[in-house]
């Protein structure tokens, strides 16, 4: 730490780069002396020896502070350097931790994709495993995995190919996220479980780090469709919800995340909409809902449950509801992709009820809590657009589902059966216009009500509702919908006489 060359390196270094220095240097101080490497042109240019461990220890640190790219690219430049070979250096590089069986076979596909002539790996016409190691500079451990002996080296190997062949970038990205997935079968081994997991981190920490540093988003947006349906799928939605939260990593994330919500592409879509669900949203819920808002025009079944279950999770954090319940109202208000966006994420809240009460709906108050209840008149507004959006009258779908649970509240809990039925009534008020007969939203809620007495009545027969009053007390319920719903529509007959009658005065 007192050695003028790494005084130099952490000078004016932020925390986490000076950490990062820190690193080298401990894992070139516990190198051995034998595999410290000889960096006598870089101790020349540096003006300092390199005859002693402790000056190759900081060689060794200086040069991978500064990514090995002169001794990459004084081992790429050596004569009879061959394309099997800096194929075999990426493969090592990227498949850390992998059995050398396994990163030899990977080196022909990436041969392959990379355009190059497929070689040969079986018989012993091609260099094997024990030759290529030495040709990379690297040593195979006792449990047949490739360690390189410079630190950092194979992050910098990796950094160099991505600089040095800018036309093979995207056929890399495509190797490097079908690279966990690979199961060989010619080496006769098998890669755990547990060792793809920790090749499918890495490779998702090399993906974020060059998509944020060269603020592209493919390489992540490989990951998340090559992924999509497999064991990786968590690895990637953990990652880029890291990233939101990472200050290196979060606005550009953030961007990109937007972009997708955007797409007709359902892997991304649904990779937005799970991290939104997480602890994205629950701190930055704002952010979280416009991302979902767009989302939610998407067409694909597992992109709109997806949206269902983040506006669920969302909810479920006390400190998220009001500001969340907002967005959700000023999205009913409104049309086009934000109504649609709307009538999903309030029927998803409508249909859910509270922890200790499972038949109280949470939208409405609890007797024993004092946690966020929404008002009557935010309640009327996402009613309304979730009766409008319902077309003709289904006996099994989502909205009716969510009226019959309503309604059993309204029977259940005496002391907000009046507001619900105000809302109901009040949303249904002056909508039913341009719609053809028969399914205006009044008379969807009415058919609804209707079939919801009518179910009742046929478990009462069946001995399933042991209460004599119960089809009763439904018909109650049903006799005070309906009267407020025919109010409503004296009302609305009378308020179009009286603007007629105001029209002919004003003439």
């Amino acid at each position: 730490m007192t050695d003028d060359d790494i005084i130099a390196l952490l000078d004016g270094q932020p925390p986490v780069e000076a950490l990062e220095i820190v690193s080298l240097i401990l894992d070139a101080h516990r190198a051995s002396d034998s595999n410290l490497p000889n960096l006598e042109a870089l101790a020349r240019k540096r003006k300092r020896g390199s005859e002693t461990p402790f000056d190759r220890q900081v060689l060794s640190v200086i040069a991978a502070r500064n990514n090995w790219r002169p001794q990459l690219l004084a081992w790429h430049k050596e004569s009879g350097r061959t394309s099997f070979q800096r194929n075999f250096l990426l493969a090592c590089a990227t498949l850390r931790g992998a059995s050398v069986a396994h990163v030899y076979a990977s080196t022909a596909d990436l041969a392959s994709v990379l355009g190059d002539s497929d070689p040969s790996l079986e018989g012993q016409q091609d260099p094997g495993v024990i030759e290529m190691i030495d040709s990379i500079e690297a040593e195979l451990r006792a449990d047949d995995t490739v360690n390189f002996n410079r630190p950092e080296c194979d992050d910098a190997a990796l950094e160099y190919f991505w600089v040095d062949r800018p036309l093979s970038r995207v056929k890399f990205l495509e190797w490097l996220a079908y690279a966990p997935l690979k199961k060989p079968k010619a080496a006769l081994e098998k890669l755990p479980a547990a060792e793809r997991q920790a090749m499918a981190e890495r490779i998702g920490s090399f993906a974020l780090r060059w998509a944020v540093h060269h603020r592209r988003q493919e390489p992540l947006r490989e990951l998340v469709q090559r992924w999509h349906k497999t064991p990786f799928w968590t690895t990637a939605v953990q990652l880029l919800t890291s990233a939101c939260l990472q200050t290196a990593s979060a606005s550009y994330i953030h961007e990109m995340l937007l972009r997708w919500a955007k797409t007709d592409n359902a892997a991304q879509q649904l990779a937005t909409v799970e991290v939104c669900a997480g602890e994205f949203g629950v701190l930055y819920t704002g952010k979280a809902l416009r991302r979902l808002v767009h989302a939610a025009g998407s067409e694909d079944p597992e992109v709109r449950q997806a949206i269902q279950k983040a506006v669920h999770g969302l909810w479920s954090d006390p400190s998220a509801r009001r500001i969340l319940f907002g967005y959700v109202i000023d999205w009913c208000r409104v049309g086009g992709p934000r109504l649609e966006a709307g009538q999903e994420a309030f029927k998803a809240l409508a249909g859910s009820a509270h922890s200790d009460a499972p038949t109280l709906p949470a939208l409405l108050p609890h007797s024993d809590e004092a946690e966020f209840s929404a008002p009557v008149a935010d309640l009327i507004v996402g009613w309304r657009a979730l009766l409008q959006g319902t077309e003709g009258f289904d006996q099994d779908g989502p909205a009716s589902a969510v009226v019959r649970l309503w309604l059993d509240a309204a029977l259940s809990h005496p002391h907000i059966r009046a507001d619900v039925l105000k809302v109901f009534s009040a949303a249904v008020r002056s909508t039913d216009s341009a719609g053809m007969p028969g399914e205006s939203p009044r008379d969807r809620l009415r058919a609804i009500a209707r079939d919801w007495v009518k179910a009742a009545a046929i478990e009462q027969s069946a001995g399933r509702i042991e209460l004599p009053s119960a089809g009763l007390a439904h018909r109650g319920v049903y006799t005070e919908l309906t009267q407020l719903l025919d109010d409503g529509i004296i009302e609305t007959f009378q308020q179009t006489l009286a603007q007629a009658g105001s029209g002919e005065e004003s003439a």
